[in-house]
């Protein structure tokens, strides 16, 4: 790892909106790939991936207690800020909470069409879903905000790069990266990272053993 300094926080924080970027434009993609092939093993999976696609998306510009909004680093394009504020809208209304027409609970009843007789009552959902062509709006949307990070980005990867150069012996002994090894029952949700973090925690889990979780 790389010593703790302003360029080093900096770029942390860039690609740490990139790394949610790329999980929106991840999940969009396979949404969009469902879309297209009915018989898709993803095709049930839509719903929870274009949700998945927003709530990482939104993270990058709601507030947060360990990094400023992306858009106070970059610039959302024009031409997609009407997308921006849609999906925003999508969040707020329809994925974070639920509030939008969007998904809809009725009260039916269930008769037998012979007797009449009422069998059940039950309350389907009834969901609309975003229409492919906001789907790749969406999508467009993310690729040029990423575009916008990769230029802020390159210029800070190099001068640190050329600091790694200038000081090359003082970087190979420098701060290492640790796995916090911890048991699955302790899992906690509400922790904060440091803004220049220094370890990370992996839950072992006996349904997961041996595997090696990252993101």
């Amino acid at each position: 790892m790389l010593n703790d300094s302003d360029d080093a926080r900096l770029f942390v924080e860039l690609s740490s909106h990139a790394a949610d970027l790329a999980e929106a434009r991840d999940s969009l993609e396979l949404a969009l790939r469902s879309i297209r092939d009915p018989d898709s093993a993803l095709r049930d999976a839509e719903r929870a991936l274009v949700a998945n696609a927003t709530m990482a998306y939104c993270r990058t510009f709601f507030p947060s207690k360990v990094r400023r909004p992306v858009t106070a680093l970059v610039k959302i394009p024009r031409a997609f800020a009407a997308t921006h504020e849609l999906v925003a809208m999508f969040r707020n209304r329809t994925i974070a909470h639920s509030q939008s027409d969007l998904s809809v609970t009725y009260a039916v009843a269930v008769r037998d069409a012979e007797t009449q007789e009422v069998l059940d009552v039950i309350g389907p959902n009834i969901h609309s879903p975003m229409p492919p062509e906001h789907l790749h709006a969406f999508l467009g949307l993310v690729g040029a905000l990423e575009r916008e990070l990769d230029e802020v980005i390159d210029p800070i990867r190099t001068r640190l790069m050329d600091q790694l150069v200038a000081e090359h012996a003082a970087h190979l002994d420098g701060p290492r990266r640790t796995v916090r090894a911890i048991p699955a029952d302790a899992f906690a949700a509400g922790t904060t990272r440091a803004r220049y973090p220094a370890s990370h925690p992996i839950y072992l889990s006996s349904e997961s053993e041996g595997q090696a979780l990252g993101g």
